[in-house]
């Protein structure tokens, strides 16, 4: 299952950077929005966008 998530500075005011998220979705795991969303901040740490503090993700919804 893939999902855009977006990361925020500052509170949701400044893009910082967007991943498509790919977890797998089996019978042991159902990845939810929070799912993509930690595992972009993980991502987001890796890439040394920013400390947790002051980094938010959110999951682009469909329209």
């Amino acid at each position: 299952m893939k999902r855009v998530v977006d990361v925020f500075k500052n509170r949701g005011r400044e893009l910082v950077w967007t991943y498509v998220i790919h977890l797998r979705n089996d019978e042991d795991f159902h990845p939810g929005q929070l799912d993509f969303e930690v595992e972009a901040l993980r991502l987001s740490q890796l890439d040394k966008r920013g400390t947790v503090n002051e980094l938010s993700a959110r999951v682009r919804l469909n329209n």
